[in-house]
């Protein structure tokens, strides 16, 4: 067999050995199964598990997803596993450890190994901020990202762009994908700019006013009655892929409001990791093997600069099976 050929095999085998951990025996990761320990890495923890708002915050986020799936899912996630970071438990032939993501929420990546000693160590990610904890690992499970991934992505959100948009009159509708981005864009905010929200996040921000011009809205909720009662000047997609500018330029065309055309802007969600940021974290890893994972778009540019820039060995998955309950 040919040098070439051998590293193809030995590639292919360990990313067999990493897909398989991460959906192996009775555990899962993000997506919900019956009879399985389905840990939720986006959902988090916090560094101690002592009474507090993690228990509000832990019960919110069933009670949100028991409202939206079936029934052998709703068995699984009461089995899902909430854990302090840094705390090691077991999971089959797998242990695994809590880390710090770096984002608000308690934001979680996983680590992964065998009980026994040897074999491969994964670190599995969702999203990352600018100070996530690293931990040596052989695999780096990444979900691609526009803040890091694209070559030119969009500036992130500021304070000034919002303020300037808010003087139109109307409302300002900001788009983001989870309650995690709403968060970091509210305290971005802080008490300059209110901000209202969808039901969905405003349990998770710190403050929301009615009156507010600023509207926190989640990216598969514009085809949601709760934006008629509104009047929207302007629209800012915070991190949205290709499907989800679509469909606001569908519903766009549908308003017949106002005469003046609706402004829409894209933005980066603030207190998100870069590439200077993701590099180091990658080096502080152990320079690692990478599976890529998320929207196509965004994992073929991310997937070059890995290759280019860094280079680092990379696999592309394709979509992420990865629940964004928050």
């Amino acid at each position: 067999m040919a040098e070439g050929d051998s590293k193809d095999s030995e590639l292919e085998a360990e990313l067999h050995e990493v897909q398989h951990m991460v959906s192996r025996e009775r555990l899962s990761l993000d997506e919900p199964g019956p009879d399985r320990t389905c840990f939720l890495s986006h959902v988090g923890a916090q560094p101690k598990l002592v009474p507090g708002p993690w228990i509000g915050h832990r019960d919110l986020v069933y009670a949100m997803a028991l409202a939206n799936l079936s029934q052998s899912q709703r068995t699984s996630l009461a089995r899902a596993v909430l854990v302090e970071h840094g705390r090691e438990f077991g999971v089959g032939r797998l242990t695994l450890e809590a880390v710090s993501s770096g984002l608000p929420l308690g934001g979680s990546s996983l680590r992964l190994a065998h009980r026994q000693g040897g074999g491969l160590r994964c670190l599995h990610t969702w999203a990352l901020g600018v100070a996530p904890s690293p931990t040596p690992c052989d695999w780096l499970l990444l979900r691609a990202q526009p803040e890091w991934a694209l070559d030119e992505p969009a500036p992130a959100l500021r304070i000034k762009g919002l303020r300037t948009l808010t003087m139109l009159g109307g409302t300002v509708l900001v788009l983001v994908d989870t309650a995690v981005a709403a968060l970091q864009i509210a305290r971005i905010l802080g008490e300059d700019v209110p901000v209202q929200a969808h039901p969905r996040f405003a349990p998770y921000l710190e403050r929301v006013d009615p009156e507010a011009r600023v509207l926190l809205w989640p990216h598969d909720a514009i085809e949601g009655p709760g934006l008629q009662r509104h009047t929207v000047v302007a629209a800012v997609l915070v991190s949205a892929p290709e499907p989800v500018r679509q469909q606001l330029e569908a519903w766009r065309q549908r308003q017949e409001k106002s005469a003046e055309p609706l402004r829409v802007s894209e933005a980066g969600c603030p207190g998100r990791v870069d590439r200077t940021h993701l590099a180091a974290f990658w080096e502080a890893c152990g320079r690692p093997r990478v599976l890529l994972r998320g929207d196509s778009a965004w994992s073929a540019e991310g997937a070059a600069w890995l290759r280019g820039a860094l280079g680092a060995t990379v696999e592309v998955q394709g979509r992420a099976t990865q629940l964004s309950l928050i």
